[in-house]
């Protein structure tokens, strides 16, 4: 009789059913392994992982701006608070801000955002200076030149908490 030669097979070899979840983590694994940052972007810390771009660090930005009283809107002061992560990058934050107008260490104006929902980030977030805004009504009229001060607060959902604070100088003409 005639020697079977072996022949190769023309189709495609397809995983079977029961292979196929030892692929897809095959395939995870090495795609986790990539990269000079691999195993980075989550760090240990205690009982749990904390996200590595986590709100460390609050400021009062000096792109805080007071706004003059004009015909029929009265005085306001649009103040904007940035939050850093331990790189020092803007990064958002997740909690309850509260900013706290001063002015001759009278309370003069206040306003809170809620930051834990996806609304709040909505409304105060701005995504061209990557700071939240709060444009603060006022009480009384700052006198031209006088120092407001900025007092903010912020109370994360993990139970951190943050404050600053910036001095804004009010203007001597309307803007």
């Amino acid at each position: 009789m005639f020697q079977m030669l072996p022949t190769l097979h023309t189709r495609p070899m397809l995983p079977t059913p029961s292979s196929l979840p030892m692929l897809l983590t095959a395939a995870s694994l090495m795609l986790c392994a990539c990269g000079e940052h691999a195993g980075q972007d989550v760090a240990s810390a205690g009982a749990g992982a904390t996200w590595r771009w986590r709100a460390e660090k609050m400021e009062v930005s000096a792109l805080s701006t007071p706004m003059v009283a004009r015909a029929g809107r009265g005085s306001m002061i649009d103040a904007r608070t940035e939050f850093f992560d331990s790189d020092r990058d803007e990064t958002k934050a997740v909690g309850q801000l509260t900013v706290v107008v001063r002015f001759d260490s009278n309370e003069i104006g206040r306003q809170s955002a809620d930051l834990a929902g996806v609304g709040g980030h909505a409304r105060a977030w701005d995504s061209v200076t990557e700071t939240y805004s709060m444009q603060i009504p006022l009480t009384i009229d700052p006198l031209p030149g006088r120092v407001v001060v900025l007092q903010a607060t912020f109370e994360g959902v993990d139970g951190s908490r943050m404050t600053a604070s910036r001095e804004v100088r009010w203007p001597e003409t309307a803007r």
